[in-house]
């Protein structure tokens, strides 16, 4: 199923009201850092975006662990011709792992020999967890602690590419929930790409409407750019049924996302699976720019993206990654052999 934005609003514009709810009750009940990670907070409700419509919210649980007993699952590993990657099997303790990481993100990589650069201002959640694997190598900790928004955000960078493919395996801590205290949309932004080259926006997939996953895009001129106020992009969003056994099991999940924007009308699609099984294509949405221009270049993605919920003060979860991989979709169409 498609929705797109209503004619004459903008994606800032219709979520507009969502965020500033987020905003406003992030100055209340948590430092900057945590106000910056819920400021991109959204209302959706019913599978459409709504403007400040908050009827979905649910309140978590009374209790929950971040279950770190240990857990090891094998699947697919690396494709072997990603542009760029990590599986974490290179390090040997959280402090191998800063060292990938831009010293001015609280990292202690140079600019030059950095992987990764954090903007959730949380580099203190992320660790590198020994106990629970993947393919028998350690795993990426993201810590979601009780009583805040707070939640890692990794970006990566890379030259730019006009086709993308971006696979990553995913495992949630039992009684993960989207769910918190604001009046707002429970939502987790768990995945997302963007470009530089004069645009701004990104595209995401995201759980919101507490356990919905949903796949758009947007982009538009950067302000001060010399980019043409009519080189904007439609919106469209795949909404791709809820979450399952994600949040209860302690299994690992295989998330692949395709971004075409090689051609005039591009597109991106979905495929997700439990680790192991054949990934099962979940939709398409074409996006495409209003003044005929292509969809810019994709050169950045972030493993995880930030949380729109302060949660209760007992809800403390985590996510684990166990790896993941862009790779160009222009010299390896079909990296990893799926259909749709």
């Amino acid at each position: 199923m498609l929705v797109g934005i209503p004619n004459g609003m903008s994606l800032e514009d219709h979520v507009v009201k969502g965020r500033t709810l987020v905003a406003l009750a992030s100055l209340v009940f948590m430092a900057a850092a945590c106000a910056d990670a819920a400021s991109n907070a959204v209302s959706d409700i019913s599978g459409v975006r709504t403007r400040g419509d908050t009827s979905a919210i649910v309140r978590a649980p009374s209790s929950t662990t971040t279950s770190s007993a240990p857990s090891s699952a094998t699947g697919p590993g690396l494709s072997g011709v990603a542009l760029v990657s990590d599986d974490f099997s290179s390090y040997s303790s959280t402090a191998d792992l800063l060292n990938r990481v831009t010293a001015n993100s609280g990292g202690t990589a140079s600019d030059a020999t950095a992987l990764y650069r954090e903007e959730g201002y949380a580099i203190n959640l992320v660790s590198l967890d020994r106990t629970v694997l993947y393919n028998g190598h350690p795993t990426m900790k993201y810590t979601q602690p009780g009583g805040v928004a707070t939640s890692p955000v990794m970006r990566v960078s890379f030259p730019s590419r006009a086709h993308i493919w971006y696979r990553v395996k995913v495992r949630f801590s039992p009684g993960f929930t989207t769910t918190g205290t604001l009046n707002a949309a429970n939502a987790y932004k768990l995945l997302s790409w963007g470009w530089l080259g004069g645009y701004e926006g990104s595209g995401r997939l995201e759980i919101t409407n507490t356990t919905q996953y949903e796949l758009y895009e947007g982009a538009k001129p950067a302000q001060g750019s010399t980019t043409p106020a009519s080189s904007y992009s439609n919106t469209n969003w795949v909404m791709d049924g809820n979450i399952t056994t994600e949040w209860t099991d302690g299994g690992w999940y295989d998330y692949i996302i395709e971004v075409d924007h090689s051609q005039p009308v591009g597109m991106i699609r979905l495929w997700r699976s439990k680790d192991g099984q054949t990934p099962v294509f979940r939709g398409q949405a074409p996006e495409q720019m209003q003044d005929g221009t292509l969809m810019p270049a994709v050169s950045t993605v972030t493993v995880g993206l930030n949380f729109n919920q302060i949660r209760l003060p007992n809800q403390n979860q985590a996510v684990w990654w166990g790896q993941w991989e862009v790779v160009d979709g222009t010299q390896h169409p079909n990296p990893f052999g799926v259909s749709h």
